[in-house]
């Protein structure tokens, strides 16, 4: 398995720039799969500037409905003519971060929706993609394990929690296992594992790439999570975006050589 980190918040790549945002290019079982598309068009130029076709780009899936994971889908779509888009029905709302202004939610344009209806391919729950790819949705929250960011739904003028409910994970499996990718983890990285576990029953965990969220978390929490992680004998951790540097530095002094730092511009075998 190949992966190729377009975006990221932070680059030392020459040939890429980096913004608040996700997108990786996995290639995996003769298949090349889009995990989000960052915020902007920055995406298409420094898939441009590596030499990489996004035009071959097979399918392409959505972590959640914030526009730090869906503003370059449009500039995608300009170059790739064929891939569908997985995204969940439920994230298409007006979304809001206290500390931000407006709407950070999905910015898509109804004429873009219209156009491409045939590739938006609206899911729910548990979404089985093809024999060896499965998006994971609709996570159940687990106890001691709640989110360390609130987020709300704008409905007229006023605003309700966001239970997250459009968040979905995606897992692809090949001869070392599951390998799970998440863009930020809202519902919590162990639930989402756990549940998984449940969905997908034995299969081990090989690899997770996420952002998790973990930057308001404490010591403490990101221990705990890392020895879950440990614990379900997780061979190889990507803690990437919304991760947060300190919970990346526990991460890589607790699980050494299993802890990759990705930056926009790195590509990995794993």
């Amino acid at each position: 398995m190949k992966l190729t980190f377009l975006i990221d918040n932070k680059t030392e790549s020459t040939e890429c720039n980096a913004e608040w945002g996700l997108s990786i290019l996995i290639e995996a079982n003769g298949e090349k799969i889009l995990m989000d598309q960052g915020a902007s068009s920055m995406l298409v130029s420094n898939a441009k500037n590596m030499g990489i076709d996004l035009g071959e780009v097979d399918y392409a899936t959505i972590s959640h409905g914030h526009n730090d994971h869906t503003g370059g889908t449009e500039y995608f779509f300009d170059v790739n003519h064929k891939a569908p888009v997985y995204v969940h029905k439920d994230a298409f709302s007006y979304q809001v971060a206290l500390d931000l202004d407006g709407n950070i939610g999905i910015p898509w344009s109804e004429e873009f929706l219209e156009k491409n209806a045939d590739r938006i391919i609206r899911t729910e729950g548990t979404y089985q993609i093809n024999d060896h790819a499965w998006i994971i949705g609709n996570v159940p929250a687990i106890e001691g394990f709640t989110p360390t960011e609130n987020f709300f739904i704008k409905v007229g003028n006023k605003l309700f929690p966001d239970q997250m409910q459009h968040e979905q994970t995606l897992v692809i499996e090949d001869e070392k296992g599951l390998h799970v990718f998440s863009g930020c983890s809202h519902k919590g990285i162990v639930p989402i594992l756990r549940y998984i576990q449940q969905e997908i029953p034995g299969r081990k965990i090989d690899s997770i790439v996420a952002g998790m969220h973990l930057f308001c978390a404490t010591d403490e929490f990101i221990d705990q999570v890392i020895a879950e992680m440990k614990e379900m004998g997780v061979r190889k951790v990507f803690p990437v975006h919304c991760t947060g540097m300190n919970a990346i530095i526990r991460f890589k002094s607790q699980m050494g050589d299993g802890v990759e730092i990705a930056c926009a511009g790195d590509v990995f075998e794993i």
